[in-house]
């Protein structure tokens, strides 16, 4: 015989139940049961006494175990925290998936490729943005509209190419995403994709010009999503103004508010830096070399136009020296080369930095002007002979006066520059002799070298450029001089 509690009680004081035999409780029973127990006191006094002893005792239980169930707690959520740190969220894999194929990158080893390179920049600006892993200025854009950026890629190698180029790696090296857009129809339809992401456009001269002019191209309130004047910048490598705000937004390859300042001094001098070619090739001691200085002329006509500098004067050096040249022959005629003059025929680049670098000085002939050749040479331990055109007659050493083959190192001294006046045989020769006896080492003029380059690069795209721009026009307009847009500079 098995005995259960009963679901009436018999002393509702004392919550003692009646036993009766057999049956389980019903759910109302239950309900009863459960609810006396909750409020029974038992009728020894004992009994109260050792419950208390047991609440005396259950709050440092309690404690203990809430402390416990507290660092589970913390301990548990860690794990999960880095756990889902370390993941990728669910969704990044298929995103990354459709960037790729919206920017297909089909030769991945390529880089002489401008479409090619873009879709490389923006699959990595899209996969940091997604993975939140971009570094810094990776989410800032610069166009590259100019030629002279997608040509550099490809090999080109003019002046306005190298200095493209060097441009185009302090960006990169800055951290900056650089895209190619020739031309300002593909420029337009690229500024339309991310306007808000575009930090500042490089374009020629001529194309800022039109596009200011172009409603489809510049921004306007009938065309939100449009090039910003402000953000066009020209790449001019000659002096003067370029650009339709004037001289401010006109880039100029070198210091031209203080080599010219009569029509270029507010041009932004960018500059450029030969540091990262040069120094790639090593560097060959000067008592190494063999006695041969370098004659700066790629093409055969330099020596015909009314720009060279030594006329009447014998290029036999009065010295045992070999002298050497890189020409083509872009004359009409038969090739008449100088007496004394070794023609290598016409170099590509590396070529011409392999005789460039063994030769022990590099003599200017006039032409061609401000060349980024003479830097080449310095950077190589090979001084520079630079023909001086014109004068002050009054104070020949005032060099603000001088007209120089290479304007941006008039004011560079011996042993790395020297300065001689046009069709001056005997200072010619005596300079050649001055610099192969006295060898010198690397040398980067401070302004080209690739830390200055940066920092006026950091200048360019960092700063208020809108507010200048803004009270330009709003003068032009009030004044009525100058071109005028009102429509061209919208705030946001």
């Amino acid at each position: 015989m098995k005995w259960w509690p009963t679901a009436t009680p018999t002393d509702a004081d004392h919550g003692e139940y009646e036993l009766t035999a057999g049956g389980e409780l019903s759910p109302g029973q239950r309900r009863w049961s459960f609810l006396l127990s909750l409020s029974s006191r038992p009728s020894n006094p004992t009994i109260y006494r050792r419950r208390a002893q047991r609440w005396q005792i259950r709050p440092a239980y309690v404690l203990i175990v809430s402390a416990c169930l507290l660092c589970s707690s913390i301990a548990l959520f860690t794990v999960d925290f880095l756990r889902l740190r370390g993941q990728k969220p669910s969704g990044d894999k298929g995103w990354l998936n459709f960037f790729k194929q919206l920017w297909p990158v089909g030769l991945p080893d390529v880089t002489d490729n401008w479409q090619n390179e873009n879709n490389k920049a923006m699959n990595a600006l899209m996969s940091c943005m997604v993975e939140r892993t971009c570094k810094e200025n990776q989410t800032s854009i610069i166009l590259l509209s100019s030629e002279h950026f997608s040509h550099s890629i490809a090999g080109h190698v003019s002046g306005e190419d190298i200095w493209a180029i060097s441009v185009l790696i302090a960006l990169q090296e800055m951290g900056y995403t650089t895209i190619y857009a020739p031309k300002n129809d593909e420029l337009a339809r690229t500024y339309r994709r991310f306007p808000d992401l575009v930090k500042a456009v490089i374009l020629e001269g001529a194309d800022s010009k039109r596009c200011f002019d172009d409603p489809k191209c510049i921004k306007t309130p009938g065309h939100p999503l449009g090039v910003p004047v402000w953000k066009m910048f020209s790449f001019h490598f000659w002096t003067g103004a370029e650009h339709p705000l004037g001289n401010r937004w006109t880039l100029s390859p070198e210091n031209y508010p203080i080599l010219a300042p009569g029509n270029s001094k507010e041009n932004f001098y960018l500059g450029y830096s030969i540091e990262r070619t040069c120094v790639k090739k090593p560097f060959i001691p000067g008592d190494e070399r063999p006695m041969q200085a370098y004659i700066l002329a790629k093409q055969l006509s330099y020596f015909t136009d009314k720009n060279y500098m030594w006329k009447g004067v014998s290029l036999v050096p009065p010295f045992p020296l070999d002298l050497v040249a890189g020409m083509r022959n872009d004359t009409k005629g038969p090739s008449t080369i100088p007496d004394g003059i070794n023609n290598l025929g016409q170099l590509n680049q590396q070529n011409f930095y392999e005789q460039l670098s063994k030769s022990r000085v590099l003599i200017g002939i006039g032409s061609p002007r401000l060349s980024p050749s003479p830097y080449d040479a310095l950077c190589m331990g090979v001084p520079f002979i630079n023909p001086i055109f014109n004068w002050n007659r009054d104070d020949p050493q005032d060099r603000n006066r001088w007209d120089t083959q290479h304007d941006g190192l008039k004011f560079q001294d011996p042993p790395y520059v020297y300065h001689v006046r046009r069709d001056d045989g005997e200072g010619l020769w005596a300079a050649v002799k001055e610099a192969v006896d006295h060898p010198i080492p690397r040398y980067i003029v401070p302004d080209m070298s690739m830390d200055a380059l940066k920092y006026r690069l950091g200048i360019l795209v960092e700063g208020d450029w809108k507010t200048p721009a803004e009270e330009i026009l709003r003068e032009r307009k009030a004044t009525g001089k100058g071109k005028v847009r009102p429509s061209s500079l919208v705030r946001r």
